[in-house]
């Protein structure tokens, strides 16, 4: 499992339920971690302190780049091309973000196709899909959903839970085809 969480200005909201989140992915089922607003900042090794308290503080500090602007395809063209991107590979791929990008929908797009072609899934959670009649109206979020399996609410610690599930749900359907998807053997590889 590899996690991507939105920290930009438009997410302030959800930023600290959605560390909670990477760092029980982390502890739990070995997840790769990482944030982003107009940078890339891997989260791992802080998010699995044994405090909580320490865990958020420590990710809080070294994400300098929070609350301000998103670059979600450069931030992902990024992690591809990084000694990090072999953890893509097969891996149930998570995003944590309303969509809002600074980088063009073309861009973006181009940078899920490759992302969605070395994962086993992604799934999309969006704080701003549980609204009534929710559609994606941002021109980066539309042109992102073709590359997504799931597209999901997280605007609630429900709708998180609902999150883990789905995860849990990708990872039993790739043990029993025999994939490196599974919860077990998913992580840093």
């Amino acid at each position: 499992v590899v996690m991507l969480c939105d920290v930009s200005q438009s997410m302030r909201a959800q930023a600290a339920a959605y560390l909670h989140l990477m760092r029980a992915l982390a502890l739990t089922v070995d997840a790769e971690v990482f944030a982003f607003a107009t940078m890339l900042t891997r989260l791992t090794t802080v998010l699995t302190h044994r405090s909580a308290e320490r865990a958020i503080d420590e990710a809080t500090a070294k994400v300098t780049d929070r609350f301000g602007g998103t670059r979600i395809a450069s931030n992902l063209q990024t992690l591809l091309a990084s000694h990090h991107g072999g953890a893509l590979r097969g891996a149930i791929v998570i995003i944590g973000s309303d969509g809002w990008d600074s980088d063009t929908p073309e861009e973006l797009a181009a940078a899920m196709a490759r992302l969605r072609r070395r994962a086993y899934r992604v799934i999309w959670i969006n704080p701003r899909a549980s609204a009534p009649g929710f559609e994606p109206r941002v021109a980066t979020m539309a042109a992102a959903l073709p590359f997504c399996d799931e597209f999901l609410p997280a605007d609630s610690f429900r709708s998180l839970a609902q999150v883990v599930v789905e995860v849990s749900r990708c990872a039993a359907r790739s043990s029993s085809r025999g994939s490196r998807g599974s919860m077990a053997g998913i992580g840093r590889g």
